[in-house]
C-alpha cells in the first residue's frame, strides 16, 4: 500500500502541470514545436506529450522554465465487453512502441520498468465502471478531471476515483487538458495538475504523481488543506461550495456561500468515523478542484 503525502505539508515549490495532450504526431492538430510553444506562453511548468501509440524525442525541448517530458496514450481492450481503456504512460523514452489492444497489465508493466508511471485515463468518458479497472494496483493516478471530454458532457470522474477510495484504493487524482486543438485551443488549457515538487525534474514528476503530491484543478487555486488538532481547514481563492468528503457515502461536509458571497475557506472537527477526508472546491463558474486524501 502506497504513503500518500500531503503536498501543503511538503518543502518545495508548485508547478502546473499538464500530462495528457496530443500533436500531429497522433490526432492532434498542432505540431509538437507549436503546443509546447502555447503552454510556454500560457506559464506552465510542466508539460507531457502523449500521444497516441507514439512518442515524441523530447531532447531539447525544454528550458529553465519549463519541462517537456515523453509519454504516450495506450488502448487495451477489456476482457469482458467492447470496450477500450485508455492510460496515459509518463515519462516513456523515446523507443517505447505499443499496439493497439494489446495486453493491458503488460503495458503497465512496462511502463514502470522503464522508469515511468500509468494513470488511467477519463474513465467517466471510457464507460468504465470500478469493477473494470480495480485490478490494475500498479496504476499511479485517475483522471478526476478531463477537460477535452466536457465536450460530451463526460470531463468529471469523480465518481470513479471515489468507488476507488471508498473500498480501500489510495489512488491520486490528476486533471488534465487532453487537448487535440483540431479547432484552435478549444479543449486546451481548461484542466491541470499542481505538483509539489523539491525541482523541476521528470523523476520529481513521477513521484509526485505517484505519492498524491498534487492537487487536481479546473480553476481554482487551494491555498492549503490539512488536518491539525482534529480540525480539518480549508484555504482556497473564492469559491461558492466547499466540501469534505470521507469514506463512505453520507460522510462529510458542506459549506455553501450565500448567494452574492464567496467563500475562501472552511475548517470543521474530523469526525470519528473518517478514515480520509480529502476537499472539493467550486467557484461562481462552476470550476472545480480536487484535493487527494488526506488519511487519518
Amino acid at each position: 500500500m502506497r504513503n500518500m503525502l500531503n503536498p501543503f505539508e511538503l518543502e518545495g515549490n508548485w508547478y502546473k502541470a499538464n500530462l495528457h495532450m496530443h500533436t500531429t504526431t497522433s490526432d492532434g492538430g498542432w505540431s509538437v514545436v507549436k503546443v509546447v510553444r502555447e503552454y510556454r506562453r500560457r506559464g506552465y511548468d510542466v508539460l507531457a506529450l502523449t500521444d497516441h501509440l507514439k512518442t515524441n524525442d523530447v531532447r531539447g525541448l525544454s528550458d529553465e522554465r519549463m519541462l517537456v517530458i515523453g509519454g504516450v496514450e495506450f488502448h487495451p481492450f477489456l476482457s469482458t465487453r467492447a470496450v477500450q481503456y485508455h492510460f496515459v504512460g509518463l515519462n516513456v523514452p523515446h523507443d517505447l512502441h505499443f499496439d493497439d489492444g494489446e495486453d493491458a497489465l503488460g503495458c503497465i508493466a512496462q511502463v514502470r520498468r522503464l522508469g515511468g508511471e500509468t494513470i488511467l485515463a477519463h474513465p467517466y468518458w471510457s464507460g468504465l465502471e470500478y469493477a473494470d479497472f480495480c485490478q490494475f494496483e500498479d496504476l499511479a493516478a485517475v483522471e478526476v478531471y478531463n477537460y477535452a471530454a466536457d465536450e460530451n458532457g463526460r470531463s468529471v470522474s469523480e465518481n470513479e476515483w471515489a468507488f476507488a477510495l471508498d473500498r480501500g484504493w489510495k489512488i491520486p487524482a490528476v486533471a488534465v487538458d487532453d487537448a487535440h486543438c483540431h479547432s484552435g485551443p478549444s479543449d486546451a488549457f481548461g484542466g491541470w495538475t499542481w505538483l509539489k515538487m523539491p525541482a523541476l525534474s521528470a523523476d520529481n514528476v513521477v513521484t509526485a504523481v505517484l505519492a498524491g503530491a498534487c492537487y487536481a484543478s479546473g480553476g481554482p487555486r487551494i491555498h492549503d488543506f490539512r488536518v491539525e488538532d482534529g480540525r480539518v481547514t480549508i484555504r482556497c481563492s473564492p469559491v461558492v461550495k466547499v466540501y469534505f468528503k470521507a469514506n463512505s457515502p453520507g460522510l462529510g461536509r458542506r459549506r455553501v456561500a450565500e448567494v452574492g458571497k464567496e467563500i475562501r475557506g472552511y475548517s470543521v472537527d474530523v469526525a470519528k468515523n473518517w478514515k480520509f477526508v480529502r476537499a472539493v472546491v467550486i467557484d461562481a463558474q462552476g470550476r472545480q478542484a480536487w484535493t487527494n486524501p488526506i488519511y487519518l
